[in-house]
């Protein structure tokens, strides 16, 4: 097992534009939950937290490379090229929806084969032996295409997780698997699922490399990330990636983590946050000043704000369409 710390080798503006991306997923997350608070959206499942680790690592890969995201994977989506409105459409259910057409929570259920995002499914770790699958099409195929799966550390409990990561080991593919490790499956502290909780020190089990990285720390993240999509794009196969994070908020809009929380748990969480931690970075390197940094984020909130407005006015999904592209 490695652990990368070094910092990365990337541009101011390669840097800046990871921060505005990041930026986006908070205030669409934060819309969201006021969406639920004021009952205009059924549900939120937040990635606050997850998105140092979400950005650097989408990133990594290229436009005809793969997504495989779990459910909370909002920010990667929105490193692919999915648009507020987009997303927004999603979460009113409207009819123009390009994730669902309107069938699905928001980011529960979907796909979007035009950004080369594989359906996204709430059955915790299926997603997995399908990234192996998408990797050894292309293998066959002799295609240049690397594929980018994340899951969160509830997921490495569950058999699927040991089909796709020794699936893609055996066969030396082209994936790069993210652990986004929060500690917690729902509820359930990671010290009940593992007795081990390095979840990259399994990736030796399987003869494939594994990297400890501090998901909260943005090119730390960028740079094992690079690191592993050039691994595999040029053969060497696999890399597993646990990156250590820690979730900000509930689970989801219908759980109360103050249940099996601490107050003093939760808010060294929010010390964490790897947005202020990453804004700091920028700030100490003179790459942006920190009233650049507030109206970044000012423009995203209004912009997900007028996001929301507008697709909550957009037409709702016809009846007669309810069986429209679903298989009998």
């Amino acid at each position: 097992m490695a652990t990368t710390t070094r910092p990365d080798t990337a541009n101011k503006q390669e840097y800046l534009q990871l921060h505005r991306w990041m930026c986006m997923a908070k205030a669409l997350d934060d819309r969201m939950h006021i969406l639920v608070k004021q009952g205009r959206a059924p549900f939120v499942g937040s990635s606050r937290g997850h998105e140092g680790i979400q950005v650097a690592s989408t990133a990594a890969i290229g436009p005809d490379d793969w997504l495989v995201p779990h459910y909370r994977g909002l920010a990667n989506a929105i490193v692919r090229g999915l648009t507020m409105k987009e997303w927004m459409l999603a979460v009113f259910a409207k009819a123009g929806d390009p994730l669902s057409a309107g069938r699905n929570i928001p980011g529960g259920c979907y796909s979007y084969h035009k950004l080369n995002i594989a359906p996204v499914s709430q059955v915790v770790a299926s997603w997995i032996p399908k990234a192996a699958g998408i990797a050894y099409a292309a293998k066959l195929q002799k295609q240049d295409i690397v594929v980018l799966c994340t899951f969160g550390d509830g997921a490495t409990s569950q058999g699927e997780f040991h089909e796709g990561v020794n699936f893609a080991a055996v066969h030396r593919l082209p994936v790069v698997f993210i652990c986004e490790n929060n500690s917690y499956a729902i509820s359930v502290p990671i010290r009940l699922q593992t007795a081990n909780p390095n979840i990259a020190d399994r990736a030796a089990g399987y003869g494939m490399p594994g990297v400890t990285v501090d998901g909260t720390d943005v090119p730390a993240c960028y740079a094992a990330a690079r690191e592993a999509v050039a691994k595999a794009r040029s053969g060497e196969g696999p890399t597993l990636i646990d990156a250590k994070i820690w979730r900000i908020n509930s689970h989801t809009s219908e759980d109360n983590q103050t249940k099996y929380r601490s107050k003093e748990e939760m808010e060294e969480a929010a010390r964490h946050d790897p947005i202020t931690r990453f804004t700091d970075w920028l700030i100490e390197r003179r790459w942006i000043t920190a009233a650049a940094a507030t109206e970044v984020q000012a423009e995203s909130d209004r912009e997900a704000s007028d996001a929301a407005d507008w697709a909550e006015q957009q037409p709702d999904p016809l009846p007669e369409d309810a069986l429209k592209n679903v298989f009998a």
